[in-house]
This record gives C-alpha cells, sequence and structure tokens, in this order.
C-alpha cells in the first residue's frame, strides 16, 4: 500500500474517531477516549498512527492552486478565481479572509498546529504503552520521526508567519487561554527547530525503501536545516526586518524579553547556515542521491514511448539537435518521474491531496489548456488554463548560450523580440471544428527561439508543441490567438489568464488524453527538497560571506546540467554581479517550487519585484488577436501590488478562528 494513501486514509479515520473538526489551534489535542490506545496495539496500528502524524504536508503544499506561495511574480491565475494566492498578491489579504478553495489547509498555520497535535500525542502514548512486535530500535526511530515532523510543521509556520508560538509538547486539554504560549523570538524559534532536526538526523536512516517514500530520513533532516538557516541568515531575519518595533505585550522569550526579532546584521549566521548546508550536500552524496540526468530520462522515455520535442530552429537532425531535446525532455522528467524511475535527485517528495489518482487530480487540470483532445462525441476535453507564466519568468529564463536574453550579445535585440521567428511565414487560418495544427509554429516568435532546455521544457508559448503525445497519441499545439481552441473566449472568462503563456511544469510528458474519454498520467510526487536547492543554498552562502569561487562551483553544478559552459569571475561584472547570477538560477531551477514566495521576502526585494505595474504578460484578453496585438508586453489586468505587511501573513482572526481572542499572548503581525 502507498504511503501516501496510508497517511490519507488514517487521518480520515484519525479524525473521525478524534472529533478534530476545529481550526483553534487551542483544539489540537485528541480527547482521551478509552479506544484510542488501539491505535498502537500492535506494530501495524502503531505505523498507521505514525503514518497519520504526516497528514498535513500532503494537505498544505506550495503546489496547490489556490496556495500563498503562488502569489509571486513567477506566474498569474485567472482574475476571477480570486483565491488565496490572488489576495496575497493584490495586497488584500487580511486576519479575516477564507476561501472555500483548499479550506483552511492552505492557510498553513490550521494544518500545522493541528498536525502537531497528533505528533505530540503519538510521543505521549509511544513510551507509555507496549504495542506488540514493536522493538526500543522501532520506538526511537518513530521518534525521531516526530522530532522531524516537530520542525516541520514549525518551520512551515516560521517562514509564513515570521516568530511563532513553540507547541513543544502536548498540551494539558484543561490549560486556560492564557496558559498558551505566544510568539517566541524568530531566532528563539530557528535553534528550537534546528535542535529537533538534530536530534532526528542522529537516529534516521539516510534513505528508505521504495514502499516507505515519504517518511523522514536523516537526509531530509539536514536538507531542511540548511534551509531554515539559510532563511535565518538572509536580510529580513539579520537585521533588516521593516519593523523593529514589533514586540511582545504579554508574553516573553527565555533569553530574549519581548523582543521579536534581532536588529543587528550577524554575519555568524552565514557560517551557521554555510556548514548546515555543506553537511546536508555531503549527507545526501553520501545517501546515493544526485542531479537527474538525460541517460536515466532517456530510459524512461523508451519505457514510455515518448518522442523528442518539437524545438523552434532545431529541425534538422543533428547530433546537437538531439541532445538539445533529449536536454528539454530530461527536465520535463525530472519533475514528472519518481524515484521508481530511479530519478534520484528528489530527496524528500509527497503527492499532494488534489493530484488524485492516475487520470484525475485538480493539480494536473488547472495547469493544461482548455482544450486537449476532441472527444468522439464531439466534445472537447481540456484543463482550466489558470497558470500563466508572467513576462517577467520568460524573460528570465536564459537564452541557450546561458544567458538573460538582455545581457546575450549574441541573442536578438530586443526591438526583434516580439516578431516572428520564421521569416517569410504568416499566421495559419483559424481552426475551427478541430485542434490547431503544426502551422500554428509560423507564430513563434523570436523571444522564444533560442533559449535554453528548461524553457522549453516548463513554458508553453503562442506556437509551441505543448506535448507530444496528449492529444490522443498526438502532439497538441498551442494558438493562443485563437478564440475556437486555447485562446481568450468571453464565455469561459473564469479558465483564462490571458497572458500569452501557459506552463508545463508539473505536466508528465507522457500525459494522453483520449478521444474515447480515456485520461492517463503519473501522479507526481512533488518535490519538497532535491539536490539543486543544496546546490543553490550552497552557492547563496559561498557569496554572501564573498567566496567568489566556491559560490561558483557549486552555481556550475545546476548550470552545467543544464547544458551551459562554466561560469568564471569574468562573467561577473557591475551589470551582472556574483549574487544576480546566484538569484537568478535559483529562480529558473526553482521556478513555481515554491521557493520564489519566500525568497523574494527574504532577500528583500519584494517591494521591487511585487509592486504595482510590474506584471506584465502578451495581450491576451482578445478574441481572435491579430499576430501583432497579441505580442504586446501588456500589464496583467489585475490588482497587484505591494505592502510591507505583506512580509508575513496575518494570524487568522474570524467567526470560529480567531486565534488572538483565544491567546492573549499572541500578537498580530505588523500592519494588520
Amino acid at each position: 500500500m502507498k504511503l501516501t494513501y496510508k497517511i490519507t486514509r488514517m487521518a480520515q479515520v484519525l479524525i473521525t474517531s478524534c472529533c478534530l473538526a476545529s481550526c483553534n489551534y487551542l483544539d489540537i489535542i485528541p480527547p482521551a477516549q478509552a479506544d484510542f490506545k488501539d491505535t498502537m496495539k500492535d506494530q501495524e496500528a502503531t505505523l498507521s498512527f505514525l503514518y497519520t502524524c504526516y497528514g498535513a504536508v500532503p494537505r498544505s503544499t506550495p503546489f496547490q492552486y489556490h496556495s500563498f506561495e503562488l502569489s509571486a511574480d513567477e506566474s498569474a491565475a485567472p482574475y476571477e478565481y480570486s483565491n488565496y494566492q490572488q489576495q496575497v498578491a493584490w495586497g488584500t489579504i487580511s486576519p479575516a479572509f477564507y476561501s472555500s478553495w483548499g479550506g483552511d489547509d492552505q492557510t498553513i498555520w490550521v494544518p500545522s498546529y493541528n498536525w502537531l497535535g497528533y505528533v505530540h500525542h503519538f510521543l505521549s502514548l509511544i513510551d507509555e504503552l507496549q504495542p506488540v512486535g514493536v522493538t526500543q530500535e522501532d520506538k526511537e526511530e518513530y521518534k525521531a520521526e516526530c522530532y522531524f515532523l516537530e520542525a516541520y510543521y514549525h518551520f512551515r509556520v516560521l517562514q509564513a508567519f515570521g516568530p511563532c508560538p513553540l507547541i513543544t509538547e502536548k498540551v494539558d486539554p484543561n490549560i486556560t487561554n492564557e496558559g498558551i504560549p505566544g510568539r517566541s523570538h524568530f531566532d528563539y524559534c530557528v535553534d528550537y527547530i534546528v535542535g529537533k532536526l538534530d536530534q532526528a538526523a542522529g537516529v534516521l536512516p539516510a534513505t528508505r525503501p521504495t514502499n516507505y517514500l515519504g517518511r523522514a530520513t536523516s537526509t531530509v533532516a539536514r536538507a531542511l536545516k540548511a534551509r531554515v538557516l539559510l532563511y535565518a541568515a538572509s536580510p529580513l531575519w539579520n537585521g533588516s526586518f521593516p519593523h523593529p518595533e514589533w514586540k511582545n505585550k504579554n508574553y516573553e522569550t527565555p533569553g530574549y524579553g519581548n523582543e521579536l526579532v534581532s536588529t543587528t546584521y550577524n554575519p555568524e549566521k552565514w557560517t551557521r547556515a554555510l556548514t548546515a548546508c555543506q553537511e546536508a550536500l555531503t549527507a545526501a552524496k553520501a545517501a546515493g542521491y544526485q542531479l537527474f540526468d538525460i541517460e536515466t530520462a532517456n530510459r524512461k522515455a523508451d519505457r514510455d514511448n515518448l518522442s523528442l520535442p518539437f524545438i523552434p530552429g532545431r529541425e534538422e537532425d543533428t547530433e546537437e539537435n538531439r541532445e538539445f531535446k533529449e536536454r528539454v525532455r530530461m527536465f520535463q522528467y525530472l519533475i514528472a518521474a519518481n524515484e521508481g524511475d530511479n530519478n534520484k535527485e528528489i530527496i524528500w517528495g509527497q503527492r499532494i491531496s488534489i493530484d488524485g489518482n492516475n487520470g484525475s487530480g485538480e493539480a494536473t487540470s488547472w495547469r493544461l489548456p482548455n482544450k486537449v483532445v476532441k472527444r468522439s462525441n464531439g466534445i472537447y476535453e481540456g484543463g482550466w488554463a489558470g497558470d500563466a507564466p508572467t513576462l517577467y519568468s520568460v524573460q528570465h529564463f536564459y537564452t541557450e548560450n546561458g544567458k538573460l536574453p538582455e545581457k546575450d550579445p549574441e541573442f536578438y535585440s530586443e526591438d526583434q523580440w516580439y516578431t516572428r521567428f520564421y521569416e517569410g511565414t504568416q499566421s495559419p487560418a483559424l481552426a475551427t471544428n478541430n485542434l490547431d495544427g503544426e502551422d500554428v509554429k509560423n507564430d513563434i516568435i523570436k523571444m522564444h527561439a533560442k533559449r535554453e532546455a528548461r524553457f522549453y521544457a516548463w513554458i508553453a508559448f503562442d506556437g509551441c508543441q505543448y506535448s507530444p503525445k496528449i492529444n490522443n497519441g498526438g502532439s497538441l499545439w498551442l494558438n493562443l490567438k485563437n478564440t475556437n481552441t486555447n485562446g481568450y473566449n468571453t464565455s469561459n472568462t473564469r479558465n483564462c489568464v490571458g497572458a500569452g503563456y501557459l506552463t508545463k511544469k508539473f505536466i508528465d510528458p507522457n500525459t494522453y488524453y483520449g478521444a474515447d474519454g480515456t485520461k492517463t498520467w503519473t501522479a507526481i510526487r512533488r518535490p519538497l527538497f532535491r539536490m539543486a536547492e543544496l546546490y543553490l543554498n550552497l552557492a547563496e552562502c559561498y557569496a554572501a560571506l564573498d567566496n567568489t569561487g566556491e559560490a561558483l562551483s557549486n552555481l556550475n553544478e545546476v548550470r552545467r546540467r543544464a547544458g551551459f559552459d562554466d561560469l568564471t569571475e569574468g562573467d561577473i561584472t557591475a551589470d551582472m554581479t556574483l549574487t544576480d547570477w546566484v538569484r537568478n538560477e535559483r529562480f529558473v531551477e526553482l521556478f513555481e517550487e515554491g521557493h520564489r514566495y519566500y525568497d523574494v521576502r527574504r532577500w528583500m526585494i519584494a517591494p521591487q519585484m511585487l509592486k504595482a505595474g510590474a506584471r506584465y504578460g502578451l495581450d491576451g484578453l482578445r478574441v481572435n488577436p491579430s499576430f501583432e496585438n497579441f505580442n504586446k508586453p501588456t500589464l496583467i489586468n489585475q490588482p497587484f501590488k505591494w505592502d510591507d505587511r505583506l512580509y508575513l501573513l496575518p494570524v487568522w482572526s474570524r467567526t470560529g478562528m480567531d486565534e488572538l481572542y483565544s491567546n492573549p499572548q499572541l500578537v498580530q503581525a505588523p500592519g494588520y
């Protein structure tokens, strides 16, 4: 049985038996019922309870279409969604906001604290009870998994809400409101989390067999520690928090008093982060993890009988062009191939709750174009077209030379970017009764030619081949100008961003939609931690400590896999600093994996990147626009804006979930 299924099923059972329906984090304590001890009567029952402790992991992730993390400048969602991600992007998020899309699972706060209740209840019983078949060694390992989950859930709150209440043990059901802790100082939270991760890493195995994927390991614990300390060393939490006056009123952190954030820069935080990042990468390598590669992807493509993708300008059958196309396909499989496919890059992956089973799942549907296949009954089948990369994203993937388009002297000048790549051709006649054909490639613009492999793997643009077999075994070609197919349609505005792009990241390249209604694809294990991040974390630490050589060495590990020559110190200029290289590589490699939301905040560039008037697309909110009208940089028609209060999410205060009222020790985030 799959671990993800076990987690979901046992969570359902225990939620029912324990009546954990409340959202208030005062109510995280399972009632002491006589039959609750049956959850540890033997090893199978004990493991099922342990798996339940993981339940918030697939529920609250940055991969849901309604998650906060999607509010950064990577992409936009349809205006009419008006869900969590847009409330943050529009600067309108409030303590009272609630969306039925994802419910409180997407608040981060609620699932994290609720499932901490399961974790602490498990820890309170494991030594008291004597489950049949559970050895002392087993108990120590199970407890170590709980220590990891304590750290993970607290960190999820810490990164989104800032200094947070630390719930360190099972809470007495008779506790008064005044007894619930308030926020602890950020650095104190970090030390607590790191301590738990060190405890876990000292006991847990480095890897898990395939049937136990998803459970914590020492490698995951070290990877999380590296991320925690990297964040803690970053400007936002290392002396530059924009609201230094923000303090507790009725609660003190041991050794810090009422203070919540440090107001002075401490370079030792970077040294500490560097050590943790080194240890994480070393441990991952020793455990057998490595960057996904072309050879592994080719073997999976052979099993899937998947052809090479179409790439503009690389039609000729040469060795160089074949290798480039294989690299594109490799990046598609990097996200779609699971550990069973020998994907050794995933250090910790999870099936998210809205992925569904093979052939279903909102997490895939919301990314797909509106029309994917025309069924034999004449009805079109497709997705929601709900994830549109911004023009900033498009412009910050590299050229085939590994440089930004605006800084590559061998790339087209900016006045040519939006002109036709296949010169001398013209737009094909609009398809009316069927999906568009290959001739839509005539409308590919120069901006979309001569780009890097990750661009073609993850960005869908007008005239591209979206996928080679998704359309009843054949290719799906995108015409985002054609109202009859995948262009803007006034009768379906809810499922259209109209920014001129769609995404292909997290879309299995082997996805198949049949004319008979069949739909198949692989349910992806979303990468919460993978090897590329560890290299990029280390590069960032070295850059912050002015060790250019080591920063470039780690950066080049990732860039080399992308097909680029190594960067040298000669590539570092006033116009493209080492920090610029590190940050942009992180933007591209970790595109839409949930990092950008936190990166722009911890680097304190959010006011610049997320301000009003900064997010552009192409002019796709037109009915059958001409080539020239469509290919114009156009401000996305949504009220994006930035306010410094958006550095942190608000603590929820609404009917049935007033944390501030329930806990007089707790202070609201600044500005709310």
